[in-house]
């Protein structure tokens, strides 16, 4: 472990001592080969859930679906101080190997130090989606540090008249809202992400067929782990009445989808709205239910406006709205807002003697979302930012969401400093007011410090 601790050290400095941004390192014709990079540490504080002690608070009530609601583990969430560092040395490599093929892989050595043992990481591991490779592995870990490696991207793009054709793992973004986007299946992004510009990525083939103008017909399949996990999708996007329009229908996870977005110009403000509904065709034993079932149909919609205005060097001011049909709801008992991410099953959890009869709990999986990646508790939130540039370097944001079931709020302040092409430093804080049981009232508040060196 200690040799990881220095390796990590010795990539870190490797990074910093790094010249210009994407060297070129060979060319010959229209072949040409550059790499650039990045040196990311992300350092919070806050308080969360220690592992183990959720599991010597738990009794045999916590094994049961009748009883889960109140296991006692549940007291010990957000009992202590945590705090945990990811520093995260990025190359990414881009071979042109003709006009219109390229090539790029994004490959990535992560040092995670810190309180990693919780509670909170251990469920959250179980709701990761599986692709079709598995691309990173682990070097070395311990109770304290974790080294990792991964592919985060790695692709082969072909431009060849109005075909683009992209193979391999990617980002493929859907969607017009800015904080939530539901039309999104593929990588959508949380609105109080701190990584706003790190998603999983996924294993897929995009095919677009551009027309003229900004006219075109996307194709994408993604085909998961398994037959059931499979992605496949259509979207055209047109322009009509002046107004940006998406239409799209696919089936995702089995689940038959349709919606769509649209974007246009009111004066000098921008409005959004997008909506899609799904009819999930597998089954969850959710907690609070007596057997498995089909999810509902269910209908999401997101409609957002926002206006630059003309003060100092211009303040941005946002309104959205989202409606989710196919939200979680509050839970109950000591659980709370995390009853939810737990399932119902028959199949006896190890220990426990053949006598025994269930139904037993076992931690969720994505298929509680239906397909989707907006995941809420409360079935209407309303979010809020503004933005302004303090000086050319110095950003200030001010982000609020409101959820109108619980009567609760989160707010997310950040300060962002780029004094110029090479570094770039963010500090931000989370911190949430509400009942217990609502959106964010069982949150907790933390702050981070975000620096990016980019080489």
């Amino acid at each position: 472990m200690r040799r990881a601790l220095v390796a990590g050290l010795v990539l870190s400095l490797m990074a910093t001592a790094t010249g210009s941004r994407a060297a070129e390192l060979f060319r010959r014709d229209e072949t040409r080969l550059e790499i650039s990079g990045s040196l990311r540490e992300l350092a919070n504080i806050g308080r969360q859930t220690d592992a183990d002690d959720f599991v010597e608070a738990g009794d045999a009530s916590c094994l049961f679906q009748a009883s889960f609601a109140d296991c006692p583990s549940f007291k010990t969430v957000g009992d202590k101080d945590a705090w945990q560092s990811l520093t995260r040395l990025r190359t990414r490599a881009e071979l042109q190997i003709v006009d219109g093929l390229r090539a790029v892989v994004v490959y990535d050595h992560e040092l995670l130090a810190g309180v990693l043992d919780t509670f909170e990481a251990g469920l959250g591991e179980g709701f990761r989606e599986d692709d079709l490779f598995d691309l990173d592995w682990t070097i070395a870990d311990g109770k304290r540090a974790e080294w990792r490696h991964l592919f985060y991207r790695g692709f082969v793009q072909l431009e060849a008249g109005g075909l683009d054709l992209t193979v391999g793992r990617q980002r493929i973004a859907w969607g017009v809202g800015r904080l939530w986007n539901p039309i999104d299946r593929f990588n959508a992004i949380p609105p109080l992400a701190v990584q706003s510009d790190q998603t999983q990525g996924i294993d897929s083939i995009d095919a677009r067929w551009s027309f003229d103008g900004f006219n075109f017909l996307e194709a994408v399949y993604a085909p998961g782990d398994s037959r059931d996990e499979a992605r496949y999708a259509l979207r055209a996007h047109g322009v009509v009445w002046d107004t940006d329009l998406s239409l799209m229908g696919g089936v995702f996870e089995k689940a038959p989808t349709v919606g769509m977005d649209l974007a246009r110009n009111v004066g000098d403000a921008a409005l959004r709205v997008e909506v899609v509904y799904t009819r999930p065709r597998h089954k969850v034993w959710k907690i609070e239910s007596s057997r498995r079932k089909r999810l509902a149909d269910f209908v999401q919609l997101v409609a957002s406006i926002d206006y630059t205005f003309d003060v100092w060097d211009g303040v941005y001011v946002l309104v959205e709205h989202l409606y989710n049909g196919n939200d979680l709801g509050f839970g109950s008992g000591r659980a709370g807002n995390l009853l939810p991410l737990f399932e119902a099953t028959n199949d006896r959890p190890p220990g426990v003697p053949a006598g025994v009869s269930g139904p037993f709990v076992k931690p969720g999986s994505t298929r509680l979302f239906g397909t989707s990646q907006v995941v809420t508790a409360a079935e209407n939130q309303t979010g809020a930012m503004l933005g302004t540039d303090i000086t050319p370097e110095l950003r200030i944001d001010f982000l609020s969401i409101y959820d109108w079931n619980g009567e609760s709020a989160a707010f997310f302040p950040s300060l962002r400093y780029s004094p110029g092409g090479r570094i770039e430093a963010t500090l931000g804080l989370q911190t949430f007011v509400g009942p217990r049981r609502s959106q964010y009232g069982d949150a907790e508040t933390f702050a981070y410090l975000l620096i990016d060196f980019f080489f």
